[in-house]
């Protein structure tokens, strides 16, 4: 096979529709899936003790710590920080598009103690879920620590 020498590919550089290949960027390897998990977590409460588990405060999602993977709709995976840790799976929901069942095992260590959840649930594209997290009281205060999680279909909110 014969060598390539500078000057050959100074040319072929130059010819339309060639082009030399980059490095790649961290948004060539997000756009490979179709979807985004992202898990929130964080010292503070999620939700209302009377709410429904989609309805985050607005301070949880303000204050909170955030992970990101790209997946795809059937996937299998693991994330984690110094923190935080979490395995799951996803498969999507038969005859109801945009929903998934999600299979999970976490664990948060925040310094007011350690919380971990595991659970077979339901998620709707674009909603936040509570996943799991703690509450405790005592003379003084109240210390939570919570858990969230939701699918972004990658292009959307």
């Amino acid at each position: 096979m014969p060598r390539m020498t500078l000057p050959s590919l100074f040319v072929l550089s130059t010819l339309p529709g060639f082009v030399l290949a980059g490095q790649p960027t961290a948004d060539d390897y997000l756009a490979s899936k179709s979807l985004l998990l992202e898990v929130r977590y964080c010292e503070c409460q999620a939700t209302r003790p009377d709410s429904p588990p989609s309805d985050l405060l607005s301070d949880f999602l303000e204050s909170s710590n955030m992970l990101q993977a790209s997946i795809s709709g059937k996937d299998k995976g693991f994330l984690s920080s110094q923190e935080f840790s979490m395995g799951y799976e996803l498969r999507p929901a038969e005859g109801s598009p945009g929903t998934f069942n999600f299979n999970y095992a976490g664990e948060y260590l925040a310094s007011s103690g350690d919380s971990s959840g595991y659970g077979n649930l339901v998620l709707k594209a674009g909603q936040w879920t509570s996943l799991f997290g703690s509450h405790h009281e005592n003379e003084t205060d109240s210390q939570h620590t919570d858990v969230a999680v939701r699918l972004v279909k990658m292009g959307g909110s």
